[in-house]
């Protein structure tokens, strides 16, 4: 069977409600073991332990009681056990240094594991941001403090 919108909406709807709930482990958990995931900032993180942390820390600092809505704008078989999907997304941030809205497209690569769809690699790219420095400030957040 060739995956179509329909049979990856399960795995968007996890992304959506681990969001929702400010939880990274979730977040991380629809990822492959060796997920490579960029952020709209262009930080890379590999593998679901680097995601579980990235999120983490974003969830704690700038988009603390963030809601996401990820839709899926395009679907592309690869093969049965793999699509790409275009997948826009739309961040509400209700406080704080980036309150308002980000606008994002990410490319996303699932692939079937058993019945389930995971996501392999992620590429996010913000298409607008209701604050100017809204990069600077997430850069800034997620920089290592020594």
């Amino acid at each position: 069977m060739n995956a179509d919108k329909e049979s990856i909406q399960p795995a968007i709807d996890a992304l959506n409600a681990a969001w929702n709930r400010g939880d990274g482990s979730a977040f991380a958990a629809t990822c492959t073991a060796d997920v490579d995931f960029i952020n709209l900032l262009g930080m890379h993180a590999k593998g679901r332990a680097a995601v579980a942390g990235m999120h983490e820390k974003i969830f704690k600092g700038p988009y603390a009681g963030s809601t996401l809505a990820f839709s899926i704008e395009h679907v592309r078989p690869i093969s049965p056990d793999a699509v790409l999907a275009i997948v826009p997304g739309e961040l509400q941030v209700p406080s704080g240094p980036v309150q308002g809205v980000v606008r994002t497209v990410a490319t996303v690569l699932f692939v079937k594991d058993g019945p389930e769809w995971y996501v392999a690699s992620f590429q996010n790219t913000r298409r607008e941001a209701t604050q100017a420095n809204h990069s600077a400030i997430m850069a800034e957040s997620l920089a290592e403090k020594t």
